[in-house]
């Protein structure tokens, strides 16, 4: 069997990962990139760029928080836009001008807050999403104002996980693809990230698959 990838050693996840499923995990190469990797946002997130935004790019990351997307990322590859709310920027209403980003990165919270989710992750995220329905939304207008800012040809990569809400499967990634197409994106890539460890559980049993997967949904914007 091929050996899972990846370049992160964190806090036992890789041993747990061998342990279920039975195969060895070492660094992955630079070449050829894969759309698939386990590993963090960190580790995965070099090999978008590397496909997909050339060196010396401006790019918009509206959703920077901590900036672990860029932590294997060397300093001044590319032009760095880095915002955020605590940074006094909503990425509804951006301060660029009109086509003058040459990529953005859209990694607002995937998840709706609620009494079923732990505060600590509403805390973490600051999640105002009573529902799937407003994470969607929330999703629509990152993308539509970077329709607004991404120079013809620009990219966009928006980073989502799918959720269960009220126990129903609600597969976030298949949604947004389609707004990105009504929105006037083509679909480029769809990088899918596997986490190192096993997921939290809350309960003791299971009434579908746990989610342990994430995807990076990479856009050119066409018109």
């Amino acid at each position: 069997m091929e050996q899972l990838q990846t370049e992160n050693n964190a806090a036992g996840g890789l041993s747990d990962l061998t342990d279920v499923l039975g195969v060895a995990v070492s660094p992955a190469p630079t070449f050829p990139i894969l759309t698939g990797r386990v590993g963090t946002n960190a580790d995965q997130f070099p090999d978008v760029l590397e496909m997909y935004v050339p060196e010396g790019a401006t790019v918009a990351d509206v959703t920077y928080g901590k900036g672990v997307f860029w932590r294997n990322i060397p300093d001044g590859k590319y032009n760095l836009l880095a915002t955020d709310l605590q940074t006094g920027t909503d990425f509804s209403r951006l301060p660029y001008e009109n086509q003058s980003i040459d990529a953005l990165v859209l990694d607002p919270p995937y998840m709706h807050g609620g009494v079923t989710v732990k505060a600590s992750i509403n805390e973490c995220y600051k999640n105002q999403n009573t529902s799937h329905a407003s994470v969607v939304r929330l999703y629509a207008a990152g993308i539509l104002e970077a329709a607004r800012v991404l120079r013809k040809k620009g990219r966009i990569i928006v980073k989502t996980q799918d959720e269960i809400e009220s126990g129903k499967q609600r597969l976030t990634h298949v949604e947004l693809i389609s707004i990105l197409e009504s929105f006037g994106f083509c679909i480029l890539d769809i990088f899918v990230l596997l986490q190192p460890s096993i997921p939290a559980m809350r309960e003791q049993y299971q009434k579908s698959a746990r989610k342990n997967h994430s995807f990076a949904i990479v856009g050119e914007f066409r018109s």
